[in-house]
C-alpha cells in the first residue's frame, strides 16, 4: 500500500487559477454564517487578523475586498487556507455528492464521521489519489471549467475520507500488477 502524505491546504491553493482562488474565498464568506458554530468562531478569528484593502480591519472591509484579502491570505496563512477549504465544501455539496457517488459505485468506501475537522487537516496530492482524480476528469469532461475545478477540489477534499485506501489506485493498478506478473511468469518460463 502506498504511503499517504497530508499535504497542507496553502499547497493546493498555489495551483489555483486566481479567478477561481477569488470564488472559492467568495463561496467560504458566503457560508460563515450558515456555518457550525465552532467553524465561524474559527473563521471570523482567522479572518479578523487578514489585511483588507480599504478598511482598518477585514470586518469593515468592503465584501469585494474581503474577498480578495481571503484569496490573498489562502496563499500565506495555512489557517486560513484550511478554513476556506472546508467553508467551500459547505458550498460545493453537489460536486462533492456527485464525485462521492461515483467514487463508491467505483468502490470506495468514506468515513462516515469525515467532517470538516477532518477535511481541514490535509489533502493527498493526485499522485496518491488517481482513482478519484480520474473521475473528477471524467465527470469534469462533461462541464463546464468552474464546475470541473470544483470536481477536482472535491477529489482532494473527499480523498483523506477514503477508508479503503489501496483502493485509491484504481483499477488500473491490480491490472498494471496482473500484467507485471505475467510478463515475470512468462520471462522465467522462456
Amino acid at each position: 500500500m502506498a504511503d499517504f502524505d497530508l499535504h497542507n491546504w496553502l499547497e493546493v491553493s498555489y495551483y489555483m487559477r486566481e479567478d477561481y482562488r477569488l470564488l472559492v474565498a467568495g463561496m467560504a464568506l458566503k457560508q460563515i454564517a450558515s456555518a457550525e458554530p465552532e467553524l465561524q468562531q474559527l473563521a471570523r478569528a482567522t479572518f479578523h487578523a487578514l489585511p483588507a484593502q480599504g478598511a482598518r480591519s477585514f470586518v469593515k472591509a468592503h465584501p469585494i475586498e474581503q474577498r480578495k484579502a481571503l484569496a490573498k491570505g489562502m496563499q500565506n496563512f495555512p489557517q486560513a487556507a484550511a478554513i476556506v477549504i472546508a467553508l467551500w465544501s459547505f458550498a460545493a455539496p453537489e460536486q462533492i455528492a456527485l464525485l462521492k457517488q461515483a467514487a463508491e459505485m467505483a468502490g470506495l468506501v468514506f468515513d462516515a464521521a469525515f467532517d470538516w475537522r477532518q477535511g481541514m487537516k490535509g489533502f493527498f496530492a493526485f499522485e496518491d489519489i488517481p482513482l478519484l482524480a480520474g473521475l473528477a476528469d471524467g465527470l469534469g469532461a462533461k462541464t463546464t471549467e468552474q464546475n470541473y475545478d470544483h470536481l477536482k477540489l472535491a477529489a482532494l477534499w473527499l480523498g483523506s475520507a477514503v477508508t479503503n485506501r489501496d483502493a485509491l489506485a484504481g483499477p488500473q493498478a491490480d491490472e498494471s500488477a496482473d500484467e507485471s506478473g505475467q510478463d515475470a511468469t512468462t520471462a522465467v518460463e522462456s
